[in-house]
């Protein structure tokens, strides 16, 4: 298991303090399930739209390579 810190602005600790009375959980809780159900569960979305990566590197390089 890996620990993990970051600075917040007071107001999101504020938000996160009020969210762990309210849902009788830990701020650490709250954070791991944030972090863990939206973004781990995310699945690829198909936009039906295909791309051509040759194309792709003449718009962003400038021509052929």
């Amino acid at each position: 298991m890996r620990v993990v810190q970051t600075a917040i602005p007071d107001e999101l600790h504020k938000r996160l303090v009020e969210a762990s009375k309210r849902e009788g959980k830990t701020i650490k809780d709250i954070i791991r399930e944030s972090i863990e159900d939206p973004f781990l569960k995310l699945k690829p979305v198909d936009f039906g739209v295909k791309t051509n990566a040759q194309k792709l590197e003449e718009t962003l390089y400038g021509g052929s390579k």
